[in-house]
């Protein structure tokens, strides 16, 4: 589980952290959420004991997010899929935001080259003088 030297920093930590999983804590509140200051509470510990950056608490950390992560599934059934659910629902509403303002953008884009276009025609008709050809006139000079 822990190394040997390290036990007599993390045995109280495991102990307080099994007994909030169980739910027979001795220093906290019974029914008390599992986190990193309640456990060192329980541990007998200041509540910001274990650092996060410290490489001997790295284990301890995970395992506790773990027990939390156990805890919410076990007190609320489907909260974590809710989560992810409405996490992955807000995502697809911003990409969806995305595509629409992109949508709008090329729309905006798209007349703007029309009235342009229309505009170069206009003072194309005036500085030309060739005449469109009419279909179904038949010029006497064709040939077939």
């Amino acid at each position: 589980m822990h190394h040997e030297e390290d036990s007599s920093t993390l045995g109280p930590y495991y102990e307080a952290l099994e007994r909030l999983k169980k739910g027979k804590p001795v220093v906290v509140s019974k029914g008390t959420k599992i986190n990193l200051n309640s456990v060192a509470l329980e541990a007998g510990r200041s509540a910001g004991s274990i650092k996060k950056s410290r490489v001997v608490y790295e284990q301890l950390i995970q395992d506790v997010k773990d027990s939390a992560r156990a805890q919410i599934e076990l007190s609320e059934p489907g909260r974590l899929d809710l989560q992810a659910s409405k996490a992955k629902t807000a995502k697809a509403k911003a990409q969806s935001d995305e595509y629409e303002e992109k949508y709008k953008a090329a729309l905006a884009r798209e007349l703007m080259l029309l009235a342009q276009l229309s505009e170069v025609e206009q003072k194309l008709k005036k500085v030309t003088n060739v005449h469109p050809i009419r279909k179904g006139n038949k010029d006497s000079t064709s040939h077939r």
